[in-house]
């Protein structure tokens, strides 16, 4: 008896899972095997590219930190820099040679283009241009002093004042009395604070220009930091004996005057700057110092 419900309950139970398989079967037949394959091999596949992925990153992190890789990297570095070199070597021995075909009058004529060029390529401090132009000059004519006193006015604001010494010797090998040449090299010295030398070289460029205000004023500076009050007015007051209307010099001249204590002096500066220069503004400031004296 017992065996006989067991085996109605069996039965009943078939008949329920296959009535269940029945209703389900087309979603079933819609299941691709293959493709459930495919798509666990896909995952596999990526989890083990994902694995190697990170391995070589970790590789080439590594690598790019070795020896070989920087020595590899300062090679190819080197390289460019030559190529580059000598593209820009090319570039000027073509233009060189384009420049030694000029005729004599057309060399004249693109010579002072040029330096009206430097020039104010100078002026707006655009250093770098303008001695590329002074050495085209150069190109034109070896001998241009012009450009070699340029070419160290240039080195000497770029601080190069190996070179820019260099230049100035060099002009004075082709004329021993340039005034320019010895008062660049006072330049050097100063902005080295050899004030000594500075002096010197200053007194040389006086020497061989006397009309030249610029060097009484650059004299007077040294003098000014050598301790040589006394000295430094007389530079200014010669500076402005060439060029009285100069409001720069009449400017110096009381700033020396005042330092000196020399009230008459100053004061008489103060006026002519005054009718020169009536917007001036540091006269104010001059006015009550000398009223200080």
């Amino acid at each position: 008896m017992l065996s006989i419900i067991l085996t109605i309950i069996i039965l009943i139970c078939l008949i329920l899972i296959s009535l269940i398989v029945i209703r389900k079967f087309p979603v079933l037949a819609n299941i691709n095997i293959q493709e459930m394959q495919a798509e666990k091999q896909a995952e596999i596949k990526m989890a083990l590219l994902e694995r190697r992925f990170v391995k070589r990153l970790k590789f080439l992190n590594k690598f790019s930190k070795s020896k070989i890789w920087q020595g590899l990297k300062t090679a190819a570095n080197n390289f460019y820099s030559r190529v580059i070199n000598l593209e820009k070597k090319y570039k000027e021995e073509k233009r060189a040679k384009k420049l030694i075909e000029l005729t004599e009058l057309e060399k004249e004529k693109k010579t002072k283009d040029r330096l009206s060029l430097a020039q104010e390529l100078f002026k707006a401090e655009n250093y770098s241009e303008a001695e590329k132009v002074y050495i085209e000059m150069l190109a034109l004519n070896p001998q241009n002093v012009q450009a070699y006193l340029g070419l160290a006015q240039v080195y000497i604001k770029q601080k190069d004042f190996a070179h820019a010494q260099e230049l100035y010797d060099h002009v004075l090998r082709i004329n021993k009395d340039s005034d320019e040449a010895f008062s660049g090299l006072g330049d050097i010295a100063a902005n080295q604070e050899n004030w000594e030398q500075a002096k010197d070289n200053y007194e040389k460029s006086i020497e061989l220009a006397k009309k030249n205000p610029k060097h009484y004023l650059d004299l007077a500076t040294a003098h000014y930091k050598l301790n040589n009050p006394g000295r430094a007015l007389t530079a200014v007051r010669r500076a402005s004996e060439l060029e009285p209307k100069n409001p720069k010099y009449l400017d110096c001249l009381i700033e020396a005057a005042i330092i000196n204590r020399n009230k008459i002096l100053a004061l008489d500066t103060y006026n002519k700057l005054k009718e020169i220069n009536p917007d001036n503004q540091k006269l104010i400031e001059f006015r009550q110092r000398i009223q200080e004296l």
